[in-house]
């Protein structure tokens, strides 16, 4: 059975927050939380699924618990799981409180526009 996973391709710019505060409750996000832009998904993954791997794009796995706390869209409206061939504006914790430097060198982004740098949970 293949992992759930979910493409990351970066993060979303601070000036963008306040179109999400109600449906992402990101007004004061903690240190170790993160909203970013996921692509098109490849499964339904619902609100409050952990995933245990971040896999960069060279394939090295670092382990890593990420929760997916709260999910979004374009229309700034709250959802209860990533739906399956969606893009989506989604915030995740990292359960152990640290961010892998993988994950915070993602290109901060003001659409769901492809640089060329993503990686994985799963």
């Amino acid at each position: 059975m293949e992992k759930i996973r979910i493409k990351i391709i970066g993060r979303l710019k601070k000036e963008l927050e306040i179109n999400f505060v109600e449906a992402l409750d990101c007004r004061d996000l903690n240190s170790n939380q993160m909203i970013f832009f996921c692509d098109y998904s490849e499964f339904d993954i619902p609100v409050g699924y952990c995933f245990t791997e971040v896999v960069k794009s060279d394939n090295t796995i670092l382990n890593c618990k990420v929760l997916l706390e709260k999910i979004s869209q374009q229309f700034f409206k709250p959802f209860d799981e990533i739906p399956h061939g969606w893009k989506t504006v989604s915030k995740f914790e990292f359960i152990d409180g640290v961010i892998p430097d993988a994950v915070q060198k993602l290109p901060l982004l003001d659409g769901w526009i492809y640089s060329g740098e993503h990686l994985f949970f799963q």
